[in-house]
């Protein structure tokens, strides 16, 4: 029967219902998305203060669980915009000047890692209209300025200056996790170039500068991005004061629950003293703080958090007989002070033993570039590092007699200064594994499950590995295990029905296994995934963490 006028649809109401039921699913698609987060204003909080901390990202819309990786108190929270959670915090006073991580979590999930610092210098805004000398913004340092560079253009302070004066400038962006390349100019008003810097090596693509001005008066800072890049994920936290260069700490590591006493190197660290402390027992690093007798700002570095004993060279050590000794496993804390310098270090090894040096430069921001070579008591080399090395060098080998063995460091290039430092790894390596995944975070409902893909290298062990975890009340696991001669395995978990909806847990997957009448058992590094999101060195309090962020049913 053809339709009448009556039983036609009004099809405005009939597009009005459409429209209705599509922006329904819209918000809905909105809401159900995770949390996202792309950098925080500002970009450092302060030791001692309260502050007012905007996470900007998206998906934020009920974010009010914040999580970091430093003891910050979070006194409210607000976040009723999808672009913008917004959390006033309390930084502790004895909170070390450093980078640290954060997290945001709703009950859609969790959010991925974000960079921010904690900085002793007090703060400003850039106010984005300082692109040339004459809108330049005025800065009364010692100052921190956060802000974001323009595409094509740069981005102008000025400062005033007596004679005699020391200005440290340091843009601190890449270490951030920001895009921004930056590259810093120290100008007098005539536009005449005093310094310049692009790349610092140990600052992975950061730079800073140091001047003495002979001339009191008005100056000009610049930085632009390398390539003029600019927009709000090319954001910067630029540093301007008296402060050292320290780059990293002497030794670079110290065993957990032991005291350690810490020099600095870097440029410019001559009058800086001493730091003694006791590292953590349940930390992979200990920030430090470093600053001139007097000085009202500091640099930041951290010393390394390990399970071993910890070696420091005795110079001089440039040859055999005057080698420096040490025991299996242990980590060896060396530097190369002068061009063409040259570290031995001596142990003892038994025949069949197989030994492992991993040096560590760049990812602990030294300068240097290193060389291994093991020799035997004879001086014959027996194994070396290759220049080659995807990594930061390592030498392996089966040890083939009873007696003394030297390990020899070089500069890959033969260079050597106050910036040239070195830890390297020494292990004993027995039948066992090593666990990774590419997994940083994951999310499920109360009830729900999730799965983590773990990866495993053997090493002389072909048998099952089993696994745990560490941190989840309650949680049901299946396929808890990566099968004999498996390289990998997919964990199950289930939450239980009480798991809260906008929590926020960390949690660690143990490998364990018995090889021969040993016990044996490994921590699933999260290395790979945390390498997408910071390229260059991942923050290491993170690695081996996996967040879950509890989603609520629908």
């Amino acid at each position: 029967m053809p339709l009448t006028t009556k039983s036609r649809p009004n099809l405005r109401v009939l597009r009005a219902c459409y429209l209705i039921a599509l922006a329904t699913a819209l918000t809905a698609t909105v809401h159900a998305e995770s949390p996202s987060l792309a950098h925080t204003v500002p970009g450092a909080l302060t030791p001692g203060q309260t502050t007012e901390m905007t996470c900007a990202g998206t998906g934020l819309t009920g974010a009010t669980n914040l999580w970091t990786s430093c003891s910050v108190k979070v006194i409210s929270a607000t976040a009723t915009n999808a672009g913008a959670a917004k959390f006033r915090v309390a930084v502790p006073t004895d909170t070390p000047v450093g980078i640290y991580a954060a997290r945001v979590a709703s009950r859609e999930g969790v959010s991925n890692p974000l960079l921010f610092m904690v900085d002793d210098l007090p703060g400003v805004a850039d106010p984005g209209t300082n692109l040339s000398a004459a809108s330049a913004q005025p800065l009364a340092w010692p100052v921190a300025v956060d802000g974001a560079t323009v595409a094509l253009g740069r981005k102008i302070y000025r400062v005033s200056v007596k004679a005699g004066d020391r200005l440290a400038i340091e843009a601190v962006a890449q270490r951030l996790g920001s895009k921004l390349d930056p590259v810093l100019r120290l100008l007098d008003l005539h536009g005449r170039e005093l310094a310049f810097c692009d790349d610092e090596s140990g600052l992975g693509g950061d730079c800073r500068l140091a001047h003495v001005f002979a001339t009191g008066g008005d100056y000009l800072i610049e930085l632009r991005d390398i390539h003029f890049g600019g927009g709000s994920d090319y954001r910067f936290h630029l540093r301007v004061g008296d402060f050292p260069f320290a780059s990293l700490p002497f030794p670079a590591a110290v065993q957990a629950g032991r005291q350690g006493t810490f020099s600095f190197v870097g440029p410019q660290v001559e009058k800086v003293k001493l730091v003694t402390t006791t590292a953590p027992t349940n930390a992979t690093r200990l920030a430090l703080s470093a600053k001139f007798p007097g000085g009202s700002s500091s640099a930041f570095v951290s010393a390394l958090v390990t399970e071993t004993t910890e070696f420091s060279e005795v110079e001089p050590n440039d040859n055999a007989d005057n080698a420096t000794p040490f025991t299996l496993p242990a980590g060896l804390n060396g530097r190369l002070l002068k061009p063409k310098d040259r570290d031995f270090w001596k142990f003892d090894a038994k025949k069949g033993q197989r030994v492992l040096f991993t040096a560590q430069t760049r990812s602990i921001a030294s300068a240097s570039e290193v060389m291994l070579q093991l020799r035997d008591l004879k001086g014959t080399a027996i194994a070396s590092s290759s220049p080659n090395d995807a990594g930061e060098g390592s030498v392996t080998n089966t040890i083939p007699a009873d007696g003394t063995y030297f390990l020899v460091v070089d500069e890959l290039i033969r260079r050597g200064g106050p910036q040239h430092a070195y830890r390297i790894e020494a292990a004993l390596l027995a039948p066992g594994f090593t666990l990774d995944t590419e997994v940083e975070k994951v999310e499920a409902t109360p009830g729900g499950s999730f799965t983590v893909k773990v990866n495993a290298t053997r090493n002389d062990y072909s048998g099952t590995i089993a696994l745990s975890v560490l941190g989840l009340n309650d949680a049901q696991l299946s396929e808890a295990v990566i099968k004999e001669k498996g390289t990998n395995g997919t964990l199950k978990v289930t939450l239980p029905e009480s798991a809260m909806p906008g929590s926020l847990t960390h949690f660690q997957i143990v490998g364990k296994a018995k090889v021969g009448e040993t016990e044996i058992q490994s921590l699933t590094r999260t290395t790979p995934a945390l390498r997408k999101l910071f390229p260059s060195f991942p923050p290491r309090e993170l690695d081996g963490f996996i967040a879950l962020g509890v989603k609520a049913q629908k």
